[in-house]
C-alpha cells in the first residue's frame, strides 16, 4: 500500500509542549489475525480494531475523524443503539479507521495518541475524544492543547514521555498513514464514511444504514409505517 506524505503529529504536539505551561464498559477488541474464519473479508486489515465478534457476518467500518464535529454527532446519537442492536448481539463488528478532517493537527494527534495506547483501550479513547471534542478545540485553539492530549494519554496508562516516544515511533506513524491512504484509494472525501462489508454506503442514521446491514445479513427490512399506522387514535 503506497503512503500519503504527510505531516504527523509529533512537531504539533512538541510545539504544543512549548507553548503551554501547564466509562464504557470493556470493548472486545479483535484483531483480524485472531480468528482465521474471517480470512474471506479480504477487505479487513490485519492490524484493524474490530469491536463485536470477529467472525460476525457483517462489518461495518467507519472512516472517521476525532475533530470531526459530524462524528461526534454519531458517535453520541445512532452508535449506541447500533451496538446495542448488533455489535452486542453478535450479528455486526464494527471497525474505525481514522481519517483526519480540520484542524488536521489535532485529528493526527489525538488518532495517533489513541495507536499509542493499549489495544483494548483504543475504542474508549476515542469515544473520549469525542465526548471531550468541544473542549479539545477550545483548548487547542487558546493555546492549551497540550493539557488536553496529556490528559488522554493518561486516560490510557501514558505518560507524557510515552507519549512523546510514542509520536516518534516510525512504524505507528506508518501505520497511520497506510489507514488514511486506504481511505482515499476507496474514494473517502469526508467523514463519517461507511462501509458496509466492502461495499461504500451514503448513509447517517440507523434507519438507512439498516437497509445495508439487514440485506447483508439475509433479513428482511422493516415495513414502512402506513398513514393509517402513524396517525394519532381519536
Amino acid at each position: 500500500m503506497k503512503h500519503v506524505i504527510r505531516t504527523f503529529a509529533l512537531p504539533v504536539f512538541a510545539g504544543l509542549l512549548a507553548a503551554c505551561s501547564g466509562a464504557e464498559t470493556s470493548n472486545n477488541v479483535a484483531t483480524v489475525s485472531a480468528a482465521a474464519t474471517v480470512a474471506d473479508k479480504d477487505f479487513l486489515f490485519e492490524d484493524d480494531y474490530i469491536l463485536g465478534d470477529v467472525n460476525a457476518p457483517v462489518t461495518l467500518i467507519e472512516y472517521a475523524s476525532v475533530s470531526c464535529p459530524a462524528c461526534a454527532n454519531w458517535h453520541a446519537t445512532v452508535y449506541p443503539e447500533f451496538r446495542e442492536k448488533y455489535v452486542e448481539t453478535g450479528k455486526v463488528n464494527y471497525v474505525f479507521r481514522p481519517f483526519p478532517t480540520p484542524p488536521v493537527q489535532m485529528a493526527d494527534t489525538g488518532h495517533l495518541l489513541a495507536y499509542c495506547g493499549k489495544r483494548e483501550d483504543y475504542f474508549t479513547n476515542i469515544k473520549l475524544q469525542f465526548d471531550r471534542q468541544r473542549q479539545i478545540i477550545d483548548m487547542f485553539q487558546s493555546r492549551r492543547g497540550r493539557e488536553a492530549y496529556i490528559s488522554l494519554a493518561q486516560a490510557s496508562g501514558l505518560s507524557e514521555d510515552d507519549l512523546v516516544s510514542c509520536l516518534q515511533n516510525e512504524d505507528i506513524r506508518e501505520r497511520y498513514d497506510a489507514v488514511i491512504q486506504s481511505g482515499i484509494d476507496l474514494g473517502v472525501t469526508g467523514t463519517p464514511s461507511f462501509f458496509v462489508n466492502d461495499e461504500k454506503v451514503n448513509a447517517f442514521l440507523l434507519e438507512d444504514l439498516e437497509k445495508f446491514i439487514l440485506p447483508a445479513l439475509g433479513e428482511p427490512l422493516p415495513e414502512p409505517e402506513s398513514e393509517d399506522d402513524s396517525a394519532p387514535a381519536e
